[in-house]
């Protein structure tokens, strides 16, 4: 290897490390001032309960809450509402994807089909989930089932309309080209509208997960059962002020997971998506 080459070749290095270097910081940044922010409210919070600013009874500090978030997370309650509501999430988040995918493909696949249904569909998703929790009780009572139901009516319509989107605004001139080559209908959806359709079904996704999420914990919350929000309601109804606000972090750290994960799953599935390079670099 000649001195030009060897320098060329620790030039091209240095630049991917300073890269690779840039996004770290980047990455550490990101997380500095949510960190900050999250860490003076805690401060002002116990300050204000400490010194009757806010009634303590109401308001316990955050050290007694930080407590009672240990002691809680080590005990069976809280993991078996945790389970509860999970599973339901779980349930109701597959058959949302079961349904809403292929159908909403299958509506944006002709122009006919798509003018017809967007603007009912529109209408629809306005409408809210929790209207139908008086005819899911009477239909499926209180239980698992119920949480389910709302899970799926909550999560479906995001999922459904954006996948009815991505087949909508697949490349004409794409679909045009592998007619000309000969490429059949089976072979064409998976190599031009399948890939087409895919960051819209991803952001989907991440929006019918977050509206999942918040309705399987809602619904136990709001007629009891098994579940996160039974855990909470269980709280007050003792009257454990810091024990309440604790079920209510673990509700927020829940959320934050389940976010990230989609996140990080619509990251690693669409490595090869131009947007997904654009947040990397």
């Amino acid at each position: 290897m000649t001195a030009t080459q060897l320098s060329s070749r620790t030039t091209v290095l240095g630049r991917v490390a300073e890269g690779r270097a840039g996004r770290t910081a980047n990455g550490v940044l990101r997380w500095v001032e949510p960190t900050l922010a999250v860490v003076a409210l805690a401060l002002v919070w116990e300050l204000a309960s400490r010194t009757g600013i806010l009634p303590r009874e109401d308001f316990p500090p955050v050290t007694h809450i930080a407590s009672a978030w240990f002691h809680d997370i080590v005990g069976p309650e809280l993991w078996a509402g945790i389970a509860a509501s999970m599973t339901a999430w779980a349930i109701g988040m597959a058959i949302v994807v079961v349904v809403g995918v292929p159908l909403g493909m299958l509506l944006g696949t002709s122009k006919i089909s798509y003018q017809m249904s967007y603007l009912t569909l529109e209408f629809i998703r306005t409408l809210p989930a929790i209207a139908a929790l008086p005819l899911l009780l009477f239909i499926y009572g209180i239980g698992q089932e119920l949480t389910v139901a709302l899970v799926v009516l909550a999560a479906l319509w995001p999922l459904l309309i954006q996948s009815m989107y991505g087949m909508h605004d697949v490349d004409p001139i794409a679909v045009s080209t592998a007619r000309v080559y000969g490429v059949g209908r089976t072979r064409r959806f998976f190599l031009v509208d399948l890939p087409s359709c895919m960051p819209y079904i991803a952001t989907g996704l991440r929006i019918s997960g977050t509206f999942g999420l918040i309705f399987a914990i809602a619904a136990s919350l709001l007629v009891g059962g098994e579940g996160l929000g039974a855990a909470m309601t269980n709280a007050a109804m003792v009257g454990d002020r810091a024990l309440l606000y604790a079920r209510v972090l673990t509700t927020g750290l829940l959320g934050l997971a389940v976010t990230f994960a989609l996140v990080l799953l619509e990251r690693r599935t669409l490595r090869w998506h131009s947007s997904q390079r654009t947040v990397n670099q």
